[in-house]
């Protein structure tokens, strides 16, 4: 399969969706989250904003799509080495940046390093550095389970996409059951309803499962003709993913806004990988490769940058419109100068690390049984994460 500019476009409409939803909460007089009232900084930006955290299951979708294709042929060796470059480097580079913010804030040193080290090794307990590190965990727990599908798999033979179906059945019925339960138990007011939103339980992908599921059954049918049950299997996972929704979701029209935008990104996520419009002009895919190339940059560094910035910022930029175009660009030109420089010698200097410490063979593709033709995604030695395109 070529490259697909429409999924480049898409991981960064769902990158700025999360960038508002933070900064329509943003405070103006100090760092804080969730201000309210005349502390807030963007109070103008539009209600549907608030919504804006759905990116982060547009991501989870797309991860489950982009890795069960990348999956496909590799060895687990492999495909561990290149996960852990992709997303690595420019959490490590991030990360280390949102710890001198806030310890130039006035915050505890000790604190913060604790958080920052929970950050930098993607430790299943936090808290962590910065507020968007969670969503990295979660994705490392599905490339743990994917890894060890391809260890089980790679031992046992037979058909690697058949038993990548099984895999994402089992994940979305688990997940599934786990929502069914917890909006039951929501909706009758029982004790233990709010305990089910642990984190424990989002580590074990019961909550979000559905999405991983998903996106794995996409990719499942872009290699042969779906069945009427592979059909079913696609509208019951998208009911789920709107029920995961609803629980997260407190009034009703904000379920309206966030399911509508959910569904609208995934419409586009389907249609792109469908129909595969041809973009005949080389400028306009230059400019969704570099849109697409933005999107982690971006996801990760906006919410402790932002938040710190804005205070300071408000200082000197009095017009509300202008402040909030300020920090827009410090965050996005901040982005492009890492995507561009510390994240790639990171993850050049991280590939020859593994390089040394593993033989060449053990990343080599080790298909077993009949295997998709489509072949590996890779771009520049890398196997596609869910912010990198097909």
């Amino acid at each position: 399969m070529g490259h697909v500019y429409g999924i480049d476009l898409l991981r960064f409409l769902a990158s700025i969706a999360v960038v508002l939803f933070h900064f329509k909460y943003f405070g103006l007089g100090a760092p804080e989250h969730r201000a309210t009232g005349p502390d807030v900084a963007f109070d103008f930006l539009p209600d549907w904003a608030s919504s804006g955290w759905i990116g982060v299951q547009i991501f989870f979708v797309l991860s489950g799509y982009v890795i069960a294709q990348s999956a496909i042929g590799a060895s687990w060796h492999g495909f561990f080495m290149k996960r852990a470059i992709r997303i690595l480097p420019a959490l490590w580079i991030y990360a280390t940046i949102a710890l001198l913010v806030r310890i130039a804030s006035g915050e505890s040193t000790w604190e913060r390093l604790l958080d920052w080290f929970r950050s930098m090794v993607l430790s299943p307990k936090g808290p962590y550095i910065d507020g968007v590190v969670w969503t990295l965990v979660i994705e490392a727990v599905f490339y743990a389970v994917i890894c060890v599908w391809m260890v089980v798999q790679q031992r046992r033979g037979g058909q690697q996409l058949v038993s990548l179906d099984r895999l994402a059945g089992l994940l979305g019925s688990a997940s599934g059951l786990f929502l069914v339960f917890a909006s039951v138990a929501a909706a009758m007011g029982l004790a233990f309803a709010t305990p089910l939103d642990w984190f424990g339980y989002k580590l074990l992908l019961l909550h979000h499962g559905v999405y991983f599921a998903l996106g794995m059954t996409l990719f499942s049918v872009t290699q042969r003709p779906p069945t009427v049950a592979t059909r079913a299997a696609i509208v019951l996972l998208i009911l789920l993913c709107l029920l995961e929704i609803r629980l997260k979701t407190n009034t009703g029209g904000d379920v309206v806004i966030a399911s509508a935008l959910w569904l609208f990104m995934l419409a586009w996520l389907i249609l792109s990988i469908a129909l595969r419009p041809p973009i005949t002009q080389a400028r306009l895919r230059g400019v969704f490769t570099i849109l697409g190339k933005l999107s982690y940059p971006i996801y990760l560094g906006h919410f402790v940058l932002g938040m710190y910035l804005v205070p300071h910022l408000a200082l000197v930029i009095e017009d509300r419109t202008l402040l909030f175009a300020a920090s827009m660009l410090f965050i996005t030109t901040l982005a492009l100068l890492i995507a561009h420089g510390p994240e790639p010698w990171g993850q050049q200097k991280l590939r020859s690390l593994f390089q040394r410490m593993v033989p060449a063979q053990a990343s080599t593709p080790r298909p077993t049984g009949p295997v998709s033709t489509t072949p590996p995604i890779e771009r520049n030695g890398q196997l596609i994460h869910p912010w990198e395109n097909t």
